[in-house]
Parts: C-alpha cells; sequence; structure tokens
C-alpha cells in the first residue's frame, strides 16, 4: 500500500459541485510512455469491451468514458475498501471528502431524465461517478478516479501525490446498484482525460486496447 504526501499547510479544500471543471492548459495527444501505473495493485487490462472506454451505457443513454477495474475482469480480487492508486505524479484538483449517496427517488428522477433527453448531462454525468478524486499530470493530463467508498482523510485539494500514493478506496458509489443492490458492484471507475476529451475517444476497441496498453507498458 502507499502512503499520501500532502501539502504542509495547505488549506485548500473541495471545490463545490457547481464549480466548473478545470481544464488543462497544454494538450497532447498521446501519454505512452511517459510513466503510468494500473491503479489498483497488481491489476490488469480488462479484457472485455464493456468496460473499455466508449462502451455503451444504455441505462443512461451515453458511453463509458474509463476504465473499470472489476474481480474477475482485471487480473486480481478488487473488494470494498481495496486502494486506488495514484497513475502518476500530479497535483489533486478534487476530493470528494463530503459526499452524499444517492436515494432510490433521485435515481429514478436522473433515470427518467437521461433517457428522455437521449444522452447523461454533465451533471447527471457527476452523480454517476459517485465518490471522485482528480489529479492534474500537467500537458494536458487528468485522472479521475470513481465510484469511491472513501479517501484519505489528508488528502487535500492542492497535495502534490506521488505514483502510486494511496488516494482513495474503491467502492460502488454513484451507480445504480449502490441504491437498488449496494456491493455487487465494486470496482474502480479510472478515466484518463486529456484536455476536454477521454483516451480513445470515437475509437474502436482493438484501438482502445492498445491506447491503453501503450499508456500502462510502453516504451
Amino acid at each position: 500500500m502507499g502512503q499520501v504526501l500532502r501539502i504542509a499547510g495547505s488549506t485548500a479544500s473541495q471545490p463545490d459541485a457547481g464549480d466548473p471543471t478545470p481544464e488543462p492548459t497544454i494538450a497532447i495527444d498521446n501519454p505512452a510512455g511517459t510513466g503510468w501505473l494500473i491503479p489498483v495493485a497488481g491489476a490488469c487490462i480488462p479484457s472485455e469491451d464493456d468496460q473499455m472506454p466508449n462502451a455503451p451505457r444504455e441505462y443512461r443513454a451515453g458511453v463509458h468514458e474509463g476504465v473499470d477495474f472489476f474481480t474477475n475482469f482485471a487480473c486480481v480480487d478488487i473488494e470494498l475498501g481495496t486502494p486506488a492508486l495514484a497513475s502518476k505524479a500530479g497535483r489533486v484538483i478534487r476530493v470528494d471528502h463530503i459526499y452524499e449517496p444517492m436515494t432510490q427517488s433521485e435515481l429514478e428522477e436522473l433515470l427518467a431524465k437521461v433517457v428522455a433527453q437521449g444522452f447523461t448531462d454533465t451533471a447527471s454525468l457527476e452523480r454517476f461517478r459517485g465518490r471522485q478524486v482528480w489529479i492534474d499530470h500537467g500537458d494536458g493530463f487528468i485522472t479521475r478516479y470513481g465510484h469511491l467508498e472513501g479517501v484519505p482523510e489528508d488528502l487535500l485539494v492542492g497535495a502534490n501525490v506521488e505514483r502510486g500514493v494511496v488516494v482513495g478506496f474503491i467502492g460502488d458509489s454513484g451507480t445504480p446498484e449502490s441504491v437498488t443492490n449496494p456491493g455487487v458492484e465494486i470496482h474502480l471507475h479510472f478515466e484518463l482525460r486529456i484536455g476536454p476529451s477521454f483516451l480513445g475517444e470515437g475509437e474502436l476497441p482493438e484501438v482502445v486496447q492498445a491506447l491503453y496498453a501503450d499508456v500502462f507498458f510502453g516504451e
């Protein structure tokens, strides 16, 4: 297990839910070979296309924007509270110390709204990601860690973290199952963002697999 590195004297706090999404300043196209770590110890890239970017998410009229690390699909058991690790050194720009679980009525309203409008709007997608941590790695890259059960108490916005330190604890927050059948969707949702997009957006499944293999194992 890793450790959390905190900037001494930091008074930064979690941004309000209505704050604009932090945007990187420089966008580059290919993160391969620049020192990325799979964010779950011992895990591999899932072989199922349904757990990779661009997979349809019909229940919310949208597509998947990240990689899901589940037990039985990611080469390692992933249980409630399994540590989520920083994929690369960077600066914390969001950490959800305060999180309000979804209620049954909220879930029903969200699902009805996104299906009726035919897409998942930004605010609804935020709720479906659950408790999150975001890290800005510079050069246009941001990682997001979603569906967390909890986060380290001393992890603060503005902190610099090293590659491999613990930035959260895996759960099922934000998933419909967290309301209807808690405990059956325990997994880490991991996004690698490049500017306003996610790595592999719009690409064929085999291309997406190759992109992420290059990220984590490329020279």
